[in-house]
């Protein structure tokens, strides 16, 4: 942007500066890209952090395998699998539970990782809840969605 020159000021002397209508306008067009570029942003942010809950789920299957090895059956109980603070993921984006199979406990198993409510993930459209299960299928389908 140019200097706007004033020809006098009160004094008599020649001024330089910009006027508060280029003021004005320049902030107008920096919060319009602002309100554009924010919720681009933030989406970026919120699809970074499903890699937590895609970790925690990782984990959670490994150590359920483990188990299995060990004592012959799954369990229900996210603390026999390394998971401390009620099944908080480690960037505690996500809450992670274990179910049943459609097999039984005993021989199948869902593992969920579910955005905390209030948190940032919780306003990740369509993928606020990931899950996989002992056969190592993801949910939501990743050939359905860019969840995963």
């Amino acid at each position: 942007m140019k200097y706007l020159t004033i020809k006098r000021g009160a004094n008599g002397v020649r001024q330089k500066g910009f006027t508060l209508i280029e003021l004005l306008i320049a902030m107008v067009v920096m919060a319009i890209l602002a309100s554009v570029a924010f919720p681009s942003f933030m989406q970026s942010v919120r699809k970074g952090n499903r890699s937590d809950a895609e970790s925690s789920l990782m984990r959670a299957a490994g150590n359920q395998e483990r188990f299995f090895a060990t004592n012959g059956t799954y369990t229900a109980l996210i603390t026999d699998l390394g998971f401390e603070d009620g099944g908080l993921s480690e960037k505690e984006h996500y809450q992670i539970t274990i179910t049943a199979g459609p097999t039984g406990i005993g021989s199948s198993y869902v593992i969920t990782a579910k955005a905390v409510a209030g948190h940032m993930q919780a306003k990740d459209t369509g993928c606020t809840v990931l899950s996989v299960d002992s056969l190592g299928q993801q949910l939501p389908d990743p050939a359905d969605s860019d969840c995963w």
